[in-house]
């Protein structure tokens, strides 16, 4: 074997090498999806409850209560999508 094969073969086991630590050192940065820790503390859950209504659930982690919101999707295009109030629970008294 050659010098200058001796030294593309050092070469390349140190890239491996290096290659090796770097992603041996790497790690996903943490997923905060809905952190709690916020002051607002709310979360949006959305759902189908017919075939032309939906809802949206508000949920309250303060307060420990559940808002219901009804979204009326409209027959024309021209018309305006209406959101409005429809129902609260509060969690703490339904589970306990």
């Amino acid at each position: 074997m050659s010098k200058q094969a001796l030294i593309v073969v050092l070469v390349g086991v140190n890239l491996l090498l290096l290659g090796g630590l770097i992603l041996s050192n790497y790690s996903l940065p943490e997923a905060k999806a809905q952190p709690v820790s916020l002051r607002g503390e709310f979360i949006l859950i959305s759902a189908q409850a017919e075939r032309n209504n939906d809802t949206i659930y508000l949920l309250d982690l303060a307060r420990r209560q559940m808002h219901a919101f009804r979204a009326q999707v409209p027959q024309m295009i021209e018309q305006p999508m209406m959101v409005r109030w429809y129902h609260s629970r509060d969690l703490v008294r339904d589970f306990r």
